[in-house]
Order: structure tokens, then C-alpha cells, then sequence
């Protein structure tokens, strides 16, 4: 089921935040968009599918795939999202 979630600054920290928790692991996700974060009622979020994912990742990758998270945030925070 997919809800309209308007922009949460406490959706996108804990976006933010689940994103740290994955590189912390040396994992890329590659393939960051709306559709791959779920967001429970809680503002809680869960990211899905790592079919793309690259395990051992490099630091570079890891830091150009958290610019990649901050700006599709950015890009939301004026309108309406589905995820």
C-alpha cells in the first residue's frame, strides 16, 4: 500500500540517518529514490531493495551515494512524495 507523505524534517533525518547505518557496513545502495524508502506511521523508514547494492564499497562512492540522499530530500521538500 503506498501512502502521500508530505516533506518531515524528522522523515528526512531518519532517511539520513538509515542511510548512515547502511555505510557504516560498506554498503552502497545504489539506487536511492522515493520508491526504495518506506515510511512507517511512526516517520520511522525502512530502505528496500539492494538488488544494486555493492558490498566492501569505497569511501568516495559512499559519500557521492549521501550527496545523491541530501539532494532527492531537497528536491521533496517543496511537494508532495509517494513512497
Amino acid at each position: 500500500m503506498l501512502y502521500q507523505v508530505k516533506y518531515d524534517p524528522k522523515i528526512a533525518k531518519n532517511v539520513v540517518k538509515a542511510f548512515k547505518e547502511i555505510h557504516a557496513r560498506n554498503v552502497c545502495h545504489r539506487d536511492v529514490r522515493c520508491e526504495n524508502i518506506l515510511v512507517r506511521p511512526d516517520h520511522s523508514v525502512v530502505v528496500i531493495d539492494f538488488e544494486l547494492s555493492e558490498m566492501d564499497a569505497d569511501p568516495v562512492s559512499l559519500q557521492a551515494e549521501m550527496k545523491e540522499v541530501k539532494h532527492l530530500l531537497a528536491s521533496l521538500k517543496s511537494r508532495v512524495n509517494v513512497v
